[in-house]
């Protein structure tokens, strides 16, 4: 398997786990208010990480990662998407959550054009376009940008801002080892802990959260982010910020398939209208890339 190959098999699996966190989260917060679930998510996979330094930290480099200034940007970049995101689905519709959520695909060519001057060729550009088709068809039956919904719109576009510049800004700064991964999962908890204790009203003393979070919270910390992380900054090694952007599509369809097949949420017609739209994006994007 080629470097390439190796880098778009990395991203895609990284992208189907990362979908898989919409179950987990509808579960937990069902029982807490999403700024307590998304930092017992990352304190959760932040444990896991101190008890790898215990253990591996001399091959992996976890601490060296931790003294970088750039591991503590990306992760203040990455955790202001998080709380973005988080917000923004509070104050509107799912529907509107689901578009601009996951804008990030089609928003990381122009970025990576603006910071990192990464060409964009017309297959690219076409699914972009596509893939922005295809999350518009999955929102589109009930899509509104009025009255109170409007804050929480632009909140979730400035989420997938924040996470299109965290992709671009991981691979021009190098950010790409499995400690830089891992280094970057800490910061971000560093980042969410204020968020958990002031807005969601979260008291360290008394964590009686109820077993559905914590088991939620485990999965979501370990499956979610720790394996992930490290799957797609590794990725980034081999394959363009464009080309995993467009990968990160794969995350929508996840999400979808278990929606089916775990929640009963059978897709209607502009969801598979969606889904086709979007592979045709992955195809186009990846396949043919050049």
């Amino acid at each position: 398997m080629s470097g390439h190959e190796s880098g778009v098999w990395l991203t895609a699996s990284a992208s189907v786990l990362w979908g898989t966190v919409f179950v987990a989260a509808d579960v937990g917060l069902r029982y807490t208010n999403p700024y307590i679930l998304v930092f017992i998510r990352f304190l959760l996979a932040s444990a896991v990480i101190i008890v790898l330094i215990g253990l591996f930290d001399r091959k992996l480099g976890i601490t060296v990662e931790l003294t970088r200034a750039t591991t503590w940007l990306l992760g203040m970049v990455d955790a202001v998407g998080f709380l973005l995101q988080y917000t923004g689905q509070s104050l509107t519709s799912a529907s509107d959550a689901t578009l601009l959520a996951n804008l990030a695909p089609v928003l990381v060519p122009l970025v990576a054009w603006m910071l990192a001057r990464e060409s964009i060729s017309r297959m690219q550009a076409i699914a972009g376009v596509l893939g922005l088709s295809g999350l518009a068809l999955i929102a589109s039956p009930s899509f509104s940008f009025h009255g109170t919904s409007a804050l929480g719109d632009l909140l979730l576009f400035g989420a997938s801002a924040s996470f299109a510049f965290f992709i671009v800004l991981s691979k021009r700064l190098g950010a790409v080892t499995t400690g830089s991964a891992l280094g970057i999962v800490v910061a971000i908890t560093v980042f969410l802990a204020p968020a958990a204790l002031f807005l969601g009203k979260l008291n360290p003393l008394t964590l009686s959260l109820g077993l559905p979070v914590w088991y939620s919270s485990l999965y979501m910390g370990v499956i979610c982010t720790v394996i992930p992380m490290v799957l797609y900054l590794r990725g980034l090694r081999s394959i363009s910020s464009s080309e995993s952007g467009t990968l990160l599509l794969l995350e929508v369809l996840s999400g979808l398939v278990l929606a089916v097949s775990m929640l009963g949420q059978f897709p209607n017609g502009y969801e598979l209208a969606a889904g086709a739209a979007i592979v045709s994006a992955l195809a186009m994007g990846v396949a043919f890339k050049r």
